[in-house]
C-alpha cells in the first residue's frame, strides 16, 4: 500500500512535472505570438501614417495650387483697365519707349513745377493741391512709369536712378528746362534724386515725408518676388480686398475720421489698369540699393521738408536725418497729420508750399 502510494506520488509527481514543462514551454511561445503581433501592428500604424502624411502633402499641394489659381483669377477679373482709359491728362513717350501719363494745369507762361507722387499712388495724388499750386505755377502732376496711367515695365529695372531718369526724361520731351519738383513718399526719393543726378534742372524741392532712407531696406523683397507663382497669386487676394485696402489707407492717415470712400475709390481705380500686379512684383524683384542717402549733402537745391507728426509709415525722426544732412534745407511737422498730409490738410501744405516756393531761399539755412 505505501508502495503503492508512493508510486502514485512519483506517478503524479511526474505528470506534474510534465504539466509543468508543456505550461513552461507554452508560455515560452506567447512572447514569441506577441512580438509578432507588435511588429505587424507597427508596421499597420506606419502604413497608415505614411498614407496620412501622402493625402496631407496632396491636400496642401491642392490648397497651394488652388490659391494660384484664385489669386491669379481675381487679378485678370481686377484689372479691366488699359493706361488709354484716363478720365484727362496727356501722354509723352520717352526714349526707352514709356509712355507716361500726366496732368497739367495752369498758365504755361508760370513757372513749371512737376508733381511726383508715392508707392501705389498716381498723379490723382495731388488733386487737391494742383488748382491751388496753378494760380502762379505751371503744374505738371506726372505717373511714374508702373503707376497711374503710364506704361507697366514687368522686368525688375526700378529703381530710383530709373524713376529720376524718366522724369528727367520727361521734362526734355515737354521742353522743360528747370523746374521746381515736389514728391511725396517714394516720390520724395525720386525728387531728391533727380536733384543728385540732374541739379542743374532743378530749382526748388518740395519733400513731403520722403521715403529717402527705406528704399535701401527693400532689398529682401527681391528674393520673396522670385518665388514661383505664389507672388502674383498673393497679389490678387491684396489688390482686390476692400477691406485691407481700407485698412492701408487709415494707417496713412493721422486720425481715422479723416477716412473719405470717394478718395480712396478715386485713387484705387489705376490699380485696374492691365499689368499693375506685374509690374510690382517686378519692382520688388528689383534692386533699389544705392549711395543717395549717404550723398544728400551734395544736393544744393532750397528744399523745404513737410511732415506729419502721426506719421506711422515713415516716421517723423526721417525728418531730422533729412534736415541734417541737406545743407539747405527747412523742416516742417504739422500736427494732427499722418502720411499723407496734403490730403488731409490740403490748406495748410498749399499755403506752405506757396510760401516757399514763391519766396525762395525765406527761413532756409544756407551752406
Amino acid at each position: 500500500m505505501l508502495r503503492s502510494i508512493l508510486s502514485g506520488t512519483e506517478r503524479s509527481g511526474v505528470e506534474s512535472k510534465d504539466c509543468d514543462e508543456a505550461s513552461l514551454s507554452s508560455n515560452r511561445e506567447i512572447p514569441h505570438c506577441a512580438q509578432n503581433e507588435n511588429e505587424w501592428n507597427d508596421a499597420v500604424i506606419k502604413r497608415i501614417v505614411g498614407t496620412l502624411v501622402g493625402l496631407a502633402g496632396v491636400g496642401a499641394g491642392v490648397l497651394a495650387a488652388s490659391f494660384v489659381v484664385l489669386g491669379n483669377r481675381r487679378i485678370d477679373e481686377w484689372e479691366t483697365l488699359t493706361i488709354d482709359d484716363a478720365v484727362e491728362g496727356d501722354y509723352v513717350e520717352l526714349d526707352d519707349g514709356t509712355r507716361l501719363h500726366y496732368i497739367t494745369c495752369g498758365d504755361p507762361a508760370n513757372e513749371p513745377i512737376i508733381l511726383i507722387h508715392g508707392l501705389m499712388d498716381s498723379a490723382l495724388h495731388w488733386h487737391k493741391n494742383i488748382a491751388a499750386l496753378a494760380e502762379h505755377h505751371r503744374v505738371f502732376a506726372i505717373d511714374l512709369p508702373g503707376f497711374g496711367y503710364s506704361s507697366r515695365v514687368n522686368e525688375p529695372v526700378y529703381c530710383l536712378d530709373y524713376l529720376a531718369r524718366a522724369v528727367h526724361d520727361f521734362m526734355n520731351e515737354r521742353e522743360i528746362w528747370r523746374a521746381d519738383i515736389a514728391g511725396h513718399s517714394l516720390g520724395g526719393a525720386v525728387a531728391l534724386q533727380m536733384a543728385h543726378d540732374y541739379p542743374e534742372r532743378v530749382d526748388k524741392l518740395v519733400l513731403i515725408a520722403p521715403g529717402t532712407y527705406l528704399t535701401n531696406q527693400l532689398e529682401p523683397l527681391k528674393y520673396a518676388a522670385r518665388v514661383p507663382y505664389a507672388p502674383r497669386a498673393i497679389m490678387g487676394f491684396a489688390m482686390t480686398s476692400e477691406q485691407a485696402r481700407i485698412r492701408s489707407w487709415q494707417h496713412a492717415l493721422g486720425s481715422p475720421e479723416h477716412l473719405d470712400r470717394n478718395e480712396l475709390s478715386l485713387r484705387v481705380r489705376p490699380q485696374r489698369v492691365k499689368g499693375t500686379a506685374d509690374a510690382l512684383i517686378a519692382m520688388a524683384a528689383s534692386c533699389w540699393t544705392n549711395n543717395l542717402a549717404n550723398e544728400l549733402d551734395r544736393v544744393t537745391a532750397p528744399t523745404l521738408i513737410l511732415w506729419g507728426d502721426r506719421d506711422r509709415t515713415v516716421p517723423p525722426w526721417h525728418g531730422d536725418r533729412h534736415i541734417n544732412a541737406l545743407p539747405k534745407a527747412e523742416l516742417i511737422v504739422l500736427e494732427g497729420a499722418g502720411h499723407i498730409p496734403q490730403n488731409e490738410f490740403p490748406e495748410r501744405v498749399n499755403e506752405l508750399m506757396l510760401g516757399f516756393l514763391t519766396n525762395q531761399t525765406q527761413g532756409l539755412s544756407t551752406a
